[in-house]
C-alpha cells in the first residue's frame, strides 16, 4: 500500500508551530537521507538535557511516502536499566503530511518497539535556516526533538 500525501512536491505552504510561520517547506524539502545531529528530551519538569552517549542515526524518507528511521547510542559506561533499553530504536513505515499545520504524521509497518507498529506518531516538523529538518513528538517515555543535517 503506498500513502497518499496531503501535499504534493510542488505544494508550497509555511510551516506553523505554536502559531508562528517558521519556514517555506515542500514535500521535497523533507524527502532525501539525514542524519542525526542532535537528540534533545524536554523533561516534564521543563529542562532539557541532550541524551547521554555519541548518537548516530539515519533518517529516510521517500518521494512514494515510506519513512525509515534508526537510531543508535554507543554504550554509556555505567548504564542504569532505562539506559539500557534505549541504546537502539529502528522502524520503517509510512508517512503523512500536514506541512500547513507543521506536522508530519509516522506510521511503523515494522519497529524494534513492536508495540509501536501501526499506531501513528504526530511530529511536529520544520528546517530552520540552515537546512536542518527539526522532528518533535511524544518518544517512548517523555517529549523529544530530533534534529537531522540532510546527506542526500
Amino acid at each position: 500500500m503506498v500513502p497518499q500525501t496531503q501535499l504534493n512536491s510542488s505544494t508550497r505552504c509555511f510551516a506553523v508551530i505554536q502559531g508562528i510561520a517558521l519556514a517555506t517547506m515542500t514535500k521535497t524539502d523533507i524527502v532525501g537521507v539525514w542524519a542525526l545531529d542532535q537528540f534533545i528530551v524536554h523533561r516534564e519538569s521543563g529542562k532539557d538535557f541532550i541524551w547521554p552517549g555519541t548518537q548516530s542515526g539515519t533518517l529516510i524518507y521517500t518521494e512514494s511516502g515510506y519513512v525509515s528511521v534508526a537510531q543508535n547510542r554507543d554504550p554509556l559506561s555505567n548504564p542504569t536499566p532505562e539506559d539500557r533499553a534505549r541504546i537502539s530504536n529502528f522502524y520503517t513505515g509510512i508517512y503523512e503530511l500536514d506541512l500547513e499545520h507543521g506536522r508530519i504524521f509516522h506510521t511503523p509497518l515494522q519497529s524494534s518497539v513492536p508495540s509501536n507498529i501501526g499506531i501513528q506518531a504526530e511530529r511536529h516538523v520544520r528546517i530552520d535556516s540552515t537546512g536542518r529538518l527539526w522532528l518533535s513528538g511524544v518518544g517512548l517515555k517523555e517529549r523529544v526533538t530530533l534534529v537531522w543535517q540532510r546527506l542526500v
